[in-house]
């Protein structure tokens, strides 16, 4: 009864909880000649409407109408607050109407962007968008100058990067892609949920038909070790395939399978029914790796060095990983302890994680 208790409880908090909770923006450009640069700046509707006073009656909802009655306010907003220098001088920046874009199942407006400079031997870009409205918003940048593509995050702390044509510094590159690995685990809640209910159990072993806690240390730290491979083994083989496009598959249908694996892992701690973690735990990780090369793809990072950015986010993202089992581990280890663990925080914790998976599922569905 207190299982279904809790159940209830927490989920009507459930529907303001999301998996990708903070603020992203993306912006592309490529020179198309000696002088000018194509691209485009994708941004959340919520996020320009706010920031630029898009919606007008300010109900919370921004219609379509309205981004396009306003598209003088947006256009004067971006060329405000988005700076693109040359060699010598600044440049100036066309914004024509936006588009709707699909990312990693998230309607962005998609603002396609001309930009005319004297010269692009050396190119600047300055960002302070949104930041006031949302401070943990950030920009993922793609530049590609002389067939050499760069990609950096334009944050609150980072408004400005400054990128030669000549330069093709590779490992700048690949720790900026390590970062991202590392900034995309910690973002994606629903992988991290997927993480914490794989290892809720990772401390017990059932006896009649009751969770009872393990006594060896050694044995949880290596099943610990087994069920952090086996997910690293999985993700890993699906992020490199779907981002070299060795296989592809709707992002849709993987974020909805993604918030599943999170349902029926939280469950099965409840109520289990596999017993054998590893396999499920496997079958899933294949499911997440195709999620992070969906994050990876909207960094725009293909370019001449794929290979070695799909490698430097792996990497990222197993830090990440890494940095969370860090932390869980001991304290799974202490909780063990405790009489309530098995009896009440352990069903109570996967219940929460089941609650906010099937809010995702109803969402993505």
């Amino acid at each position: 009864m207190n299982r279904f208790i809790a159940f209830f409880i927490f989920a009507a908090f459930s529907a303001f909880t999301f998996s990708h909770e903070l603020s992203n923006g993306y912006l592309t450009l490529k020179n198309s000649s000696s002088e000018s640069l194509l691209g485009e700046l994708l941004l959340k509707p919520e996020d320009i409407g706010r920031a630029a006073g898009l919606d007008i009656n300010n109900d919370g909802s921004l219609t379509w109408g309205e981004v396009n009655r306003n598209h003088n306010v947006a256009n004067d907003y971006i060329q405000k607050h988005l700076v693109i220098r040359g060699s010598e001088t600044r440049c100036s920046i066309s914004v024509a109407q936006p588009s709707l874009r699909e990312i990693s199942a998230e309607s962005l407006l998609a603002y396609p962007l001309s930009v005319n400079c004297a010269s692009l031997n050396e190119v600047s870009i300055q960002y302070t968008g949104i930041v006031n409205n949302f401070p943990t918003h950030k920009l993922l940048t793609t530049l590609t100058l002389s067939d050499h593509t760069n990609v950096y995050v334009l944050t609150d702390e980072r408004p400005l990067i400054t990128i030669s044509a000549d330069e093709n510094n590779w490992i700048s590159q690949f720790n900026e892609m390590v970062y991202q690995g590392i900034w995309h685990i910690f973002i994606g809640l629903d992988h991290i949920l997927f993480l914490v209910a794989t290892l809720l159990t990772v401390n017990l072993y059932r006896e009649n038909k009751s969770w009872v806690k393990k006594h060896s240390k050694q044995h949880i730290i290596k099943s610990t070790v087994i069920l952090v491979s086996t997910f690293t083994l999985a993700h890993s083989i699906t992020l490199t395939a779907t981002a070299l496009d060795v296989i592809t598959l709707d992002s849709r249908i993987v974020e909805l399978g993604i918030a599943i694996s999170v349902v029926i892992t939280a469950i099965n701690n409840v109520y289990p029914v596999i017993m054998r973690l590893g396999f499920i735990t496997f079958g899933f990780g294949l499911l997440h790796g195709m999620g992070f090369a969906s994050v990876f793809g909207d960094l725009n990072a293909q370019s001449n060095n794929l290979v070695m950015n799909v490698l430097a986010f792996n990497l990222g993202v197993e830090i990440g990983q890494l940095a969370i089992v860090t932390l869980l581990l001991p304290l799974l280890i202490l909780l063990r302890n405790i009489r309530l663990y098995s009896k009440a925080i352990m069903p109570i914790a996967s219940s929460i994680i089941a609650v906010v998976a099937i809010n995702w599922t109803l969402q993505r569905w």
